[in-house]
C-alpha cells in the first residue's frame, strides 16, 4: 500500500495549493483529480467568462465612439463572429492552463493521479482510473486528506427544464451561435456577468430573479444601481419573480413559464417567455458524490462538507478547503483555505490557526465592476450602535471624466466613535483593483479619515475613496467648528 504524508482531492485552486505547498515543505503528496488540473476557474468559470465579457466590453466601447471624438462605427455582428469569439475563450484558457500542467507540479514533487476516489477507510484511499487508463485500481494511505473537490451548479426544481434543456456555466462557452434571446435563472454574480455579455453582443436578455433585488449579498444601494444600469442597456430584470415550467415549443427553442411572487407592477401572473436558450445560474452546489464520506466519518450535505474554524472536518485527520466548504466560492478564498490547511494538516503548533474572514474582498465583473469587502449598511446597523456612513461619486472623478467612466460610486461604512471602517462598497470603473486600498485598511483597523491623509496621485481613479475618507474626517472635524469658529472671529478682532 501507497503511503503519503497528504493526499489532496481534487486539482482546483485549493487542490494545487494545499498540493504544492505542501511538497514543498518536504511532505510527500498525492493530488488525485478526475479530469484535468485547473477547477471550475480555468475551465468554466473566472477565465472563460471575463474572457467573453473583455469582448463583450469591447463591443459596447465601439457603441460609444461618439463620446471619445470618433464617427459613429458601423460595427456588424456576423454569423461567425460569436465562434470567433468562443474561439478566443478556448485560446486564453489554453495559454493560461499551461500554468496549470501536470508537469509543472510533478516538478515541484507532486505525484500527480488521474482517476475517481473514494474512502475505503477513514485513512484508506481508492483510486479508479480515467477511461481508457493504463494502471487499475490503487489504495493509497495518507496521515492526513485535504478534501478540495469543487461545486458544480445547483439546478432549480423547474418542471420540464430537464427536457427543455439549458445551459450552466460549464457549456455555455462553448456556444458557436449566439442565441438571439436568452433566459437566465438567477439574478447573483454568475447570472448577471453574463446576462450583459450576452446583451452587450445583440441577444435579447430576460434575468429572472426571486428575491426583491439582484446581487442580494451585496449593499442595498449597490443592488439597486446595478440594475438600473442593465436595465438602461436593454436587459429585462424581473424581481420577485419564479420560473415554473420550462418546455420545447420546435425549431430548438424553449418556452418559460414565469409567475410573479410579490407584488410588482406591470408584470402579469403566469407569464411566458420564449427563448433561444436557458441559462441557470441560481447557485452552486458542493461536489461529494462518490467519495464515500460516510467510510471516513466525514460529515456533510448537499451545500458543503462540515468543517470546524481550523477547516478540520468531523474526522480529524481530514480538512477541506475551497468551493466545497461551502464558505466564499472564489479562487482567492479557496487559495486562502488551502494554506491554512497546509499549516494545521502538516504541523503541530501550540494553537492551531483559525480561518478569518473578517476582510475577505469580492468582485462581480459587470460594467461597472461591483466590488466589496466587509459589511454592508444594513449589516453594520444591526451589530453596531454607531454607524456612518460615507459616500463619493466618480462623477466628481477628475480620471473618471477623462476616460467617460463616471457611473458609480464609493460606500465607506464606518462604526464607532472613531468611525473605523467596517465595510466598503464601489461600484464603477475598475472597482475590483480599487477595492484592495479599503481592503488593507480594514485589516489594519485603520479609520476611514485614514485614507484621506494617505497622498493619491493625481489623476487616479483612487482618489474618489480619498474624497470619501476626506467626508469622514471633515465629520470628525464638525463637532469643533462652533469653538473654531470663535477662535478665528477672536483673532480677527485682535487683527492677528
Amino acid at each position: 500500500m501507497e503511503r503519503y504524508d497528504l493526499i489532496v482531492l481534487g486539482g482546483g485552486s485549493a487542490g494545487l495549493v494545499a498540493a504544492v505547498g505542501a511538497a514543498k515543505l518536504g511532505a510527500r503528496v498525492a493530488l488525485v483529480e478526475r479530469r484535468a488540473l485547473g477547477g471550475d476557474c480555468l475551465y468554466t468559470g473566472c477565465v472563460p467568462s471575463k474572457t467573453l465579457i473583455a469582448s463583450a466590453r469591447f463591443a459596447h466601447m465601439t457603441r460609444r465612439a461618439a463620446e471619445f471624438g470618433f464617427a459613429p462605427l458601423a460595427w456588424q455582428f456576423k454569423d461567425d463572429s460569436f465562434a470567433a469569439i468562443t474561439g478566443r475563450v478556448r485560446r486564453v484558457i489554453e495559454t493560461v492552463g499551461a500554468h496549470d500542467a501536470p508537469e509543472v507540479f510533478r516538478a515541484e514533487g507532486v505525484e500527480i493521479i488521474f482517476g475517481t476516489p473514494r474512502f475505503v477507510s477513514p485513512h484508506e484511499l481508492e483510486v479508479a482510473p480515467q477511461a481508457g487508463g493504463a494502471e487499475g485500481k490503487r489504495v493509497l494511505r495518507a496521515r492526513r486528506f485535504c478534501i478540495s473537490t469543487g461545486s458544480r451548479p445547483a439546478v432549480p426544481p423547474v418542471a420540464g427544464l430537464n427536457e427543455a434543456g439549458f445551459l450552466t456555466n460549464e457549456d455555455i462557452f462553448q456556444l458557436e451561435t449566439l442565441p438571439r434571446t436568452l433566459v437566465v435563472l438567477g439574478g447573483g454574480p454568475t447570472g448577471l456577468e453574463l446576462g450583459q455579455a450576452f446583451a452587450r453582443l445583440g441577444s435579447r436578455v430576460t434575468i429572472v430573479e426571486m428575491g426583491d433585488r439582484p446581487l442580494p449579498r451585496e449593499d442595498e444601494e449597490v443592488s439597486a444601481f446595478i440594475a438600473d444600469v442593465l436595465r438602461r442597456e436593454g436587459v429585462e430584470v424581473l424581481l420577485q419573480t419564479k420560473a415554473i415550467s420550462a418546455e420545447r415549443i420546435g425549431d430548438g427553442r424553449r418556452r418559460v413559464t414565469i409567475e410573479q411572487q410579490g407584488e410588482q407592477t406591470g408584470q402579469p401572473r403566469g407569464r411566458q417567455i420564449e427563448t433561444d436558450e436557458i441559462l441557470v445560474a441560481t447557485g452552486r452546489r458542493a461536489n461529494t458524490e462518490g467519495l464515500n464520506l460516510e467510510r471516513a466519518g466525514v460529515r456533510y450535505d448537499d451545500e458543503r462538507v462540515h468543517t470546524d474554524a481550523s477547516l478540520r472536518t468531523t474526522a480529524a485527520h481530514i480538512y477541506a478547503a475551497g468551493d466545497v466548504t461551502g464558505h466564499f466560492q472564489f479562487t482567492h478564498a479557496a487559495a486562502y483555505e488551502a494554506a491554512l490547511v497546509v499549516r494545521n494538516a502538516l504541523f503541530f503548533w501550540p494553537v492551531t490557526r483559525r480561518a478569518d474572514f473578517r476582510v475577505v474582498p469580492w468582485v462581480v465583473f459587470t460594467d461597472p465592476e461591483v466590488a466589496r469587502v466587509g459589511l454592508t449598511e444594513s449589516e453594520a446597523r444591526a451589530r453596531h450602535a454607531r454607524v456612518r456612513v460615507y459616500r463619493a461619486a466618480f462623477a466628481d472623478n477628475d480620471r473618471a471624466q477623462t476616460e467617460s467612466a463616471a457611473t458609480g460610486f464609493v460606500k465607506l461604512v464606518c462604526a464607532g466613535r472613531k468611525d473605523k471602517l467596517v465595510g466598503a462598497h464601489i461600484i464603477g470603473p475598475h472597482a475590483g483593483e480599487l477595492i484592495h486600498e479599503l481592503a488593507l485598511a480594514m485589516r489594519q483597523r485603520l479609520p476611514a479619515t485614514a485614507l484621506a491623509g494617505m497622498i493619491h496621485a493625481y489623476p487616479t481613479l483612487t482618489q474618489v475613496s480619498q474624497r470619501a475618507g476626506l467626508d469622514a474626517a471633515l465629520a470628525q472635524l464638525q463637532p469643533y467648528k462652533t469653538i473654531l469658529t470663535r477662535y478665528f472671529a477672536w483673532r480677527r478682532g485682535r487683527g492677528g
